[in-house]
């Protein structure tokens, strides 16, 4: 942290939009806390970059979009959070549009969210539409996704060792049920709570194994119900793509 940002500092006096622009010109880390009005959330930051953002039950651009609006709101410093990246564009963009803008509808036709993924993600319809959900949950840190062989397609974190627990627990899991055979079903998920308090839920699917670190608080039947809700997909479609990436 900058000397002239301070983790657990109130701010006064000074405009969001340029407290935002002096985080992002001191490559400053850290988690920016915004309230006012009965509404509350945060920006996080890597480096000076904006990479997410959340605000009564959104993230990414949709809960910038309401964080901007708030009038004459309070903020605090605070450390930074390790989270994926969901937002794209440049800050200088999200501001100028964001002042120009009139309403809501308004600011997301001029400023149409991309999802900051890979080439192979976007051209793969299965993986673009559960990325897509995956991001709309804000309690949602990162994800990581691998196919039935436990190769890694898709992840937003290189956190290898969380990358390996989830292999060795699925692959485990599937060895015990070929063992056991018609006596055990499953598993549907496996849930762990990590010594940093954070959640690690482990989805298998029919094509792939998603692996979702959330926060602790974060509703694990309410995730799992959203992520599934994405997976759905035509039967031709779920067809063409059982074995693939």
């Amino acid at each position: 942290m900058n000397a002239s940002v301070h983790a657990g500092q109130n701010l006064h006096g000074v405009s969001l939009p340029s407290f935002l622009q002096l985080l992002e010109q001191e490559r400053t880390n850290c988690t920016l806390s915004v309230s006012a009005d009965g509404r509350s959330g945060c920006f996080f930051f890597r480096e000076g970059q904006l990479i997410d953002a959340r605000c009564e039950g959104r993230a990414g651009i949709a809960a910038v979009d309401l964080l901007l609006s708030l009038k004459k709101p309070a903020f605090q410093v605070s450390a930074p959070e390790d989270r994926m990246v969901r937002i794209s564009q440049s800050l200088a963009r999200i501001l100028l549009h964001a002042s120009s803008a009139k309403d809501e509808v308004e600011l997301k036709k001029i400023l149409p969210e991309e999802l900051p993924v890979s080439d192979a993600v976007k051209s793969h319809p299965l993986l673009r539409r559960l990325v897509a959900g995956i991001m709309a949950v804000p309690e949602i840190r990162h994800y990581y996704l691998f196919n039935r062989q436990g190769k890694t397609v898709a992840r937003s974190s290189d956190n290898r060792q969380i990358c390996t627990f989830i292999s060795y627990a699925v692959m485990s899991s599937l060895q015990m049920r070929q063992s056991l055979g018609d006596k055990v079903r499953g598993p549907q998920s496996i849930q762990a709570e990590l010594a940093t308090g954070e959640l690690l839920l482990i989805l298998p699917s029919a094509s792939l194994i998603i692996g979702l670190l959330a926060d602790n608080q974060a509703s694990v039947p309410e995730i799992s119900t959203k992520i599934r809700a994405a997976l759905r997909m035509p039967e031709r479609t779920q067809r063409d793509h059982a074995e693939s990436p």
